[in-house]
């Protein structure tokens, strides 16, 4: 499977020279209180109706705009989030620092950020960067997204968050669109010959035929009901099931992590 969530290392530099505790406390609640701002802004714009052209010209913006902010407020979270992860006696400062309802998803998503390190065998934490590497655009809209999860959760009664999870670690939630090197494709990495069994006919690329192949081979190994063994036969390593989890969790103490999330790695 491609992974797309594993990080690259970088250049070394001095793990002892860490971010300050309270910098960095101040910066990831600034990119809460701008991602916040935005969703209002958002959500004002989408009740009130355009009068006219000239207002729907008005409002067009606006909503760019605002939309716009959103995801530059996710990419500056992801910055910080990746330095708390980088260095173990940073995170403990800064957690505290933080309003409380950051800090448990926040812990989730940092501790399975550390799973894929192990994953990819990245002891030096703080040799990890962020890349804003995919257009956002180059996949489904998160709408569109969340709709199948749900659709799954019902058919498969598979919680939408581990689809979620599963989506964005192994394809940033189908931008990835290489072949793994043992030939695993689409944006949640199957095999052509485990498709066969589990695709029922559709696209291997199409997110939509994906995702709910995916909780059909999940239901196979033991899903809802042992959700470890489940995600472990969809990769066989702790490290990625505890990091499927992880996310999960995340997604589902606070939602707007997937909302996030979806911004991670992108630009545009």
């Amino acid at each position: 499977m491609v992974l797309a969530a594993l990080p690259h290392a970088a250049l070394a530099q001095d793990p002892d020279s860490g971010p300050n505790p309270h910098h960095e406390a101040a910066r990831v609640i600034a990119a809460e209180l701008a991602m916040q701002e935005a969703s209002n802004a958002l959500a004002t714009l989408a009740a009130q109706p355009a009068s006219g052209l000239t207002d729907a010209i008005r409002q067009e913006l606006a909503l760019a705009t605002a939309a716009y902010n959103f995801r530059q407020g996710a990419r500056q979270e992801q910055l910080r989030v990746y330095e708390l992860a980088g260095y173990a006696s940073v995170e403990s400062a800064v957690m505290p620092l933080l309003p409380a309802g950051v800090q448990h998803p926040l812990g989730d998503v940092i501790s399975a950020l550390h799973s894929l390190y192990i994953l990819a065998g990245i002891d030096q934490y703080y040799l990890v960067n962020v890349h804003f590497n995919h257009v956002y655009t180059d996949t489904e809209p998160l709408s569109a997204l969340r709709s199948y999860y749900n659709e799954a959760a019902r058919r498969y009664g598979i919680d939408p968050s581990y689809l979620a999870s599963i989506n964005f670690i192994e394809s940033n939630f189908g931008r990835v669109k290489d072949n793994s090197s043992a030939g695993a494709q689409g944006p949640m990495q199957f095999l052509p010959s485990t498709w066969t069994q589990y695709g029922q006919g559709g696209d291997i690329h199409n997110s939509h035929d994906a995702i709910l192949a995916a909780a059909r081979y999940l239901v196979r190994n033991g899903a809802p009901y042992n959700m470890r063994n489940a995600i472990f036969q969809y990769n066989h390593d702790f490290d990625y099931v505890d990091s499927v989890e992880s996310f999960a969790r995340a997604y589902r103490t606070d939602p707007g992590w997937l909302d996030r999330m979806y911004y991670w790695n992108t630009f545009g």
